[in-house]
């Protein structure tokens, strides 16, 4: 497994359109120059595919397929509210020297009790999820390529999108406010030091 930070991108194009649908059609703006496979930060009018970096499932002339971006209820998007931007993500550089204690928290349902004096059993509806945390322990060597990158996003607080790759050719990828720890610990007489990743927005999966 590597995990990657985007170190690059496109300039923003304008999206004048995007689809209800099972699978959601941005219309970009002429020469967008998205193609097929190309992974895209949206900003939307709509809160939910806000923030979200995802993959460009096919293309034609200036409209984008969106891959797995569901927008079909106009409950939760609005019909002819969601335009915006994408940006295309050009470069992405390794985070290397990873450990092996990674360590994700968050992500859980949070619910609101709605039982009432005459309610025999306990009631609750589903509200929102708690943030998506992930702590990136690391061999500390700040001459290594990706320092510059993380500590940028860190001190500039810039949400920045993180790629996990994993053995068997999936994807994770997401859009994370970024933490560097510039003071290293001792452990088994080796440097180490620590990122954290705290997400915003959904995130999103491929299995290839």
């Amino acid at each position: 497994t590597t995990v990657s930070i985007a170190s690059a991108y496109g300039a923003s194009k304008v999206m004048s359109a995007i689809s209800n649908a099972a699978e959601a059609v941005a219309t970009l703006e002429a020469s967008h120059g998205v193609i097929e496979n190309d992974i895209v930060e949206i900003t939307s009018g709509w809160q939910r595919p806000t923030n979200r970096i995802v993959r460009a499932d096919s293309v034609a002339t200036n409209d984008v397929t969106l891959e797995d971006v569901n927008t079909s209820s106009t409950s939760n998007y609005p019909a002819g509210t969601g335009t915006g931007t994408v940006r295309e993500i050009s470069t992405w550089t390794q985070v290397t020297q990873l450990t092996r204690e990674i360590n994700f928290s968050g992500g859980a349902q949070q619910f609101a009790d709605i039982t009432t004096l005459d309610d025999v059993i306990d009631q609750q509806i589903p509200t929102r999820r708690s943030p998506i945390t992930i702590s990136l322990p690391v061999f500390f060597d700040g001459s290594l390529s990706y320092v510059s990158v993380v500590r940028t996003a860190a001190e500039t607080a810039t949400l920045t999108a993180v790629r996990f790759s994993f053995p068997n050719g999936a994807k994770l990828y997401g859009n994370a406010y970024w933490s560097y720890q510039e003071v290293p610990t001792i452990s088994d007489d080796t440097l180490r030091g620590q990122i954290v990743l705290t997400f915003r927005g959904f995130t999103a999966f491929y299995t290839s």
